[in-house]
């Protein structure tokens, strides 16, 4: 058993592109992009790559990513009878699962490579940014954790009202946008050049059963959303927000599964249950 991030990894369109350039569809990309194998500099002259990319069944894309630092380990010379320092490489990694269906992303977390699930989505994008295929289509990559939205959801189902609502929005891909309101939203971002966008209504009692819908699907989708509550009658307003912990779920490998098809099958399981679709 180990424990993987839920990622969203979205392709979108830049704005004021090159009009010469075509599109392409968002999921034939980001699979380009991942079967690239990319390196990239992350930083702090830290270079990572993906490989040992392969498909999943039909489902997914599995790959590897690490990063590759040199090191100096001291050794003996049985010969010489000497100390000496000699550089080796080493290449820690981890391994992910990229879900075609969902456009959620599953990796395990792995001491020294991927503990942190900001630091490796921010590290996912960069790679999969490395590569041609996002740029020559005038999109971006983008990588963002997937924030679990029970503590938000449990606060707006216990308040007495719900007075002021919003969430943010970037410009369009996944293709389970809340039909109502998310999708008008990302269009008229789009539309208007925007990258980011922010929706908000207010009023003395909004519909919390519409509220919790729109709040699944803006988490399922990496954004962020906040919420005025009022606990009770004439009291103030409380504001919370969609700011949790981003999903962490138990991988547990069948004895007749590949590891991959493990992930991938806990992926769209964390996924789903976030968007809360059947299962």
């Amino acid at each position: 058993m180990f424990n993987i991030h839920a990622l969203r990894v979205k392709c979108e369109g830049l704005p004021q592109g090159d009009l010469l350039r075509e599109t392409s569809n968002p999921i034939s990309i980001i699979r380009r992009s991942f079967e690239a194998r990319p390196t990239a500099d992350v930083g702090r002259g830290s270079e990572w790559h993906i490989g040992n990319v392969e498909d999943v069944n039909s489902d997914g894309i599995a790959f590897a990513m690490g990063r590759t630092q040199a090191v100096t380990t001291p050794q003996f010379d049985e010969t010489t009878h000497n100390f000496l320092e000699e550089e080796a490489m080493r290449a820690p990694f981890t391994l992910g699962v990229f879900d075609l269906g969902t456009q959620a992303c599953g990796i395990i977390r792995k001491s020294g490579v991927s503990q942190n699930t900001t630091e490796i989505s921010a590290k996912l994008a960069r790679l999969l940014n490395s590569a041609p295929f996002a740029r020559e289509s005038n999109s971006v990559i983008v990588v963002e954790p997937i924030p679990d939205p029970i503590n938000f959801i449990e606060a707006i189902r216990n308040a007495l009202a719900v007075t002021r609502f919003s969430f943010t929005v970037s410009r369009p891909n996944p293709q389970d946008v809340n039909r109502l309101i998310q999708g008008p939203a990302k269009q008229f971002t789009e539309k208007v050049g925007g990258d980011k966008g922010k929706v908000e209504v207010e009023g003395p009692d909004l519909n919390k059963e519409l509220i919790e819908d729109v709040t699944k699907a803006v988490a399922a989708d990496g954004e962020q959303a906040t919420a005025n509550v009022r606990l009770e009658d004439g009291g103030p307003p409380k504001r919370i927000y969609l700011s949790g912990s981003p999903v962490i779920e138990r991988v547990d490998p069948e004895p007749n599964s590949s590891v991959f098809e493990a992930i991938l099958h806990s992926t769209r399981r964390a996924y789903e249950r976030v968007r809360g679709l059947p299962k």
